[in-house]
């Protein structure tokens, strides 16, 4: 009898990982749920060993799908399987696309491969983890269960276009501040490392007395000269130091709560993050995935691990009994709308459509803070610049000015 490996999710909100033999996938999850386990990822372990090893070493090295190509491969596959066509002739058909990377065409290779033997596609895909995650893996295991393939492909595809839009929306509108930022610093440090010197020389010839002013920007100047390779040096090491702080579990909680504290960026921070996790919580409740299931596997989509904890701590709530709005809302980070939202869709039966409002309303809000802090930021920044532009050539400019009055 063939051996499935499992991780699955108790009522009390643990997880447990193991084994248990059965005759399909449908069977064991059952046999899991009978048990009082949540199924997150069902694998059989003789097709995964069934690979040679070194098939699995040149697979294991091959470069993971981008979330950009991801959701163009959901959207033809829900296409091609809406349209009648079968899993395998769907996927067989996108492998055949010569406009595809080399990489995406060996990984659908390998996955039609896995299909061929009569493996089942979110198996197929759990050999490559860093190309489909478990979010993704866990939504198509549902699709095959209740038979909605094409529906649910579709669904995936809306939802990794909409993520994918709004990750470019919040790194386009930092754009224009990131390089008026650059370009002013590239002035300033040629400004300070090169012009200023050069007239330093003239001033110490006259030996006459400098304004304060020139005298902070000369003494600014003339540390950028000798230490200035000194200091890159340091901001690099120091970059790579946090860097590697970030790592660490501890460091990463306290910086992720510090973030979501800073005004007006914690906001807006929270409202990307609660939109990731109820666009994510509505696709996999209408995939008719347990509660349980479903906020394990929002969960792992989110950054934040402050949040991340928040979500862990309401799995627990869920599995003990209490409602989901109720286990959201006792942090009281997350917005009373969306607390609101979901109360009303489990009243009412209709939680995934909630869900769906929240994180559109999310999305809106915010679109609508990035665009008053990049309002904000831009004359900001521009000002800031400008001044100390001006302050270093109001420094140069006034001896030279006092030095014209001594002479008339």
């Amino acid at each position: 009898m063939p051996l499935f490996q499992f991780e699955a999710v108790t009522y009390s909100g643990k997880t447990e990982r193991g084994t248990v033999e059965g005759e399909s996938l449908k069977i064991v999850r059952q046999q899991l749920i009978n048990k009082g386990l949540v199924p997150v990822l069902i694998t059989d372990i003789v097709a995964d060993h069934a690979l040679p090893n070194s098939e699995k070493k040149l697979f294991a090295g091959n470069k993971s799908i981008s979330s950009k190509d991801l959701c163009v491969l959901t959207k033809q596959l829900a296409l091609l399987v809406r349209s009648g066509i079968s899993i395998e002739e769907s996927l067989r058909i996108i492998a055949e696309d010569t406009n595809i990377k080399s990489h995406t065409h060996k990984l659908l290779e390998t996955v039609l491969t896995d299909i061929r033997s009569g493996i089942p596609l979110s198996q197929a895909l759990a050999s490559h983890p860093k190309s489909f995650g478990t979010f993704f893996r866990g939504v198509v295991a549902a699709a095959e269960q209740s038979g909605q393939m094409g529906h649910v492909l579709s669904q995936v595809a809306i939802f990794l276009e909409k993520r994918e839009a709004l990750k470019q929306k919040a790194l386009s509108a930092m754009v224009y501040p990131a390089m008026l930022i650059s370009v002013s610093l590239m002035v300033i440090i040629f400004l300070m490392t090169y012009v200023v010197p050069q007239i330093v020389r003239v001033f110490e010839s006259t030996k006459q007395k400098l304004p304060i002013i020139t005298q902070i920007v000369m003494a600014i100047s003339n540390f950028l000269t000798h230490w200035g390779l000194l200091l890159l040096i340091a901001l690099l090491a120091g970059s790579l130091v946090f860097s590697y702080l970030l790592r660490k579990s501890e460091f990463k909680f306290w910086f992720d709560g510090f973030c979501l504290k800073i005004p007006v960026i914690g906001r807006l921070l929270l409202e990307f993050e609660t939109a990731r996790f109820s666009g994510t919580m509505s696709l996999l409740v209408e995939a008719n995935i347990p509660i349980l299931s479903a906020l394990h596997h929002a969960k792992n989509t989110l950054s934040n691990t402050v949040l991340r904890k928040i979500v862990e701590d309401a799995e627990v709530r869920v599995s003990e009994g209490s409602s989901l709005a109720k286990s959201l809302a006792y942090q009281g980070i997350f917005s009373p709308i969306l607390i609101h939202l979901i109360r009303s869709g489990e009243a009412s039966g209709k939680l995934a459509e909630m869900l769906q409002y929240g994180a559109e309303n999310s999305e809106q809000q915010a679109e609508n803070k990035t665009k008053v802090f990049t309002n904000l930021l831009e004359p900001i920044l521009i000002l800031v610049m400008g001044f100390l532009v001006l302050g270093i050539v109001m420094a140069v400019m006034q001896p030279i000015l006092e030095m014209n009055n001594g002479i008339r």
